[in-house]
């Protein structure tokens, strides 16, 4: 393996683009590099680093100067390199202690939002980019799309964005250019990881990007007509459109026509995962326009006990939505009935479900936002203030973005009691963004 190789395969182990070790190494060296030079020179094979900067590499990338000598068993070295990767929390390891807590370092925001710049390009240019890089193989991109589904479910936001921009190129150039027999994988690929960056980008409040990246996963759903993938791509679409003024009865739209299309043949576990979602997303706009959101809350809830009967897996395809079941049904009932303005409804549900039987970080983080809102609406800030605060210690950077925590927090800043608002609520007041820190 040559340096230039090598210089690759460790910046997309650490998930970096080319622009972040261009700065990591103008930051260590004092010497700019931009961009271009690692690109066309470097990684290419035109040009092997000097000694002043294998120098630097080795030092921004944390491997021993020696991994420039041929001798050495670069294969090995990045085996173990990989092997010390972090494992993700599940909810439930969340939810017994092991999150970071309300003081967890702001790292985590940073990352992602360095990394959109460089994702949009990649939604944008689908691929065709001239960066003078190898294109990873499709059986690499498929692990790799598997680990961001399971790092956007643990809410792992400092290891999944700078990972995405890169992987997106690559699923491209692999889908419009590779052998035949992997375009198609390709596509199915790169419609779980478009998905999966809407639904980031939409959380963490990049709602242009959350859009493009949900018509990226709805095209290539259609290149291989993947029912599945359409719904998902509707799902996402329609979250997209809720979080828009004025794009309720599209958001609707978008997720009804699609359940009724996908829906009544649904039979593998991803279609009837993607279609039971469609009906909850249905079920939440539809409360949010005022009308009975009951009707999809009850498909929902069907496709649910079908997905406990089936064991019709698909291999064939990664797109799908694992967090969709029982428990979920549940939570979205306590976000619907939230929108209803019935608090006590809330509550009741929340007594009936256990949040470690949630299926991802987020969802878990969600049901204590839940119970936040109905304590606030019932003005019992001291246990909305308690709910929030759990929130937070599960997902601390995806609930201090959501709109309706910084909404109730800034609520009760207004209408809570001093001692409330000079302790533990204004403290969170600030980390959310409400009042300057």
């Amino acid at each position: 393996m040559k340096t230039g190789e090598l210089v690759r395969e460790l910046r997309l182990a650490r998930g970096w683009s080319q622009n972040r070790l261009a700065f990591e190494l103008t930051k260590e060296s004092g010497t700019k590099i931009r961009r271009e030079y690692i690109s066309r020179r470097w990684e290419s094979g035109e040009v092997e680093p000097s000694p002043f900067w294998l120098r630097h590499l080795s030092a921004v990338f944390g491997v021993p100067l020696a991994v420039g000598d041929p001798d050495v068993n670069r294969r090995q070295l990045l085996a173990s390199l990989a092997a010390t990767a972090i494992t993700s929390t599940t909810a439930s390891d969340t939810l017994l202690g092991a999150a970071p807590g309300p003081d967890a370092p702001l790292t985590n925001v940073d990352e992602f939002s360095a990394s959109v710049p460089d994702i949009e390009t990649a939604l944008w240019t689908a691929g065709n980019v001239d960066d003078g890089s190898p294109v990873r193989e499709v059986a690499e991109l498929v692990v790799l799309a598997k680990r961001i589904t399971k790092l956007q479910m643990d809410c792992e936001y400092t290891t999944l964005g700078p990972l995405l921009a890169p992987l997106i190129t690559d699923l491209y150039r692999q889908a419009l250019n590779g052998r035949p027999a992997d375009r198609g994988v390709a596509w199915d690929a790169l419609t779980q990881v478009a998905s999966e960056t809407s639904v980031a980008m939409r959380g963490r409040g990049h709602l242009a990007v959350a859009w493009s990246a949900a018509q990226a996963a709805e095209s290539a759903a259609k290149k291989i007509d993947s029912r599945q993938g359409l719904a998902a791509g509707a799902y996402v679409r329609s979250q997209v459109l809720l979080a828009r003024p004025g794009s309720l009865k599209a958001a609707l739209d978008s997720a009804v026509r699609t359940a009724m299309l996908v829906g009544p043949d649904a039979s593998t576990a991803p279609e009837i995962q993607t279609v039971g979602m469609l009906h909850l997303q249905a079920s939440l706009v539809t409360a949010t326009m005022g009308g009975s959101p009951h009707d999809h809350l009850g498909q929902a809830a069907e496709y649910a006990a079908r997905l406990d009967r089936t064991s019709a897996e698909d291999p064939g395809t990664l797109v799908g939505n694992v967090s969709f079941g029982s428990a979920n049904v549940a939570l979205w009932n306590m976000t619907v009935a939230m929108e209803e303005a019935d608090p006590e409804r809330v509550l009741d549900l929340a007594r009936e479900l256990d949040p470690r039987s949630l299926p991802t970080v987020g969802r878990a983080a969600q049901y204590f936002v839940e119970v936040g809102r109905a304590a606030s609406a019932r003005d019992d800030h001291t246990t909305s203030v308690d709910a929030l605060l759990r929130a937070e210690e599960i997902a601390p950077h995806l609930v201090r973005k959501m709109p309706t925590v910084q909404e109730l927090v800034g609520h009760m800043m207004e209408k809570a009691r001093r001692e409330l608002t000079t302790g533990d609520l204004g403290d969170l007041a600030s980390r959310v963004g409400v009042v300057a820190p």
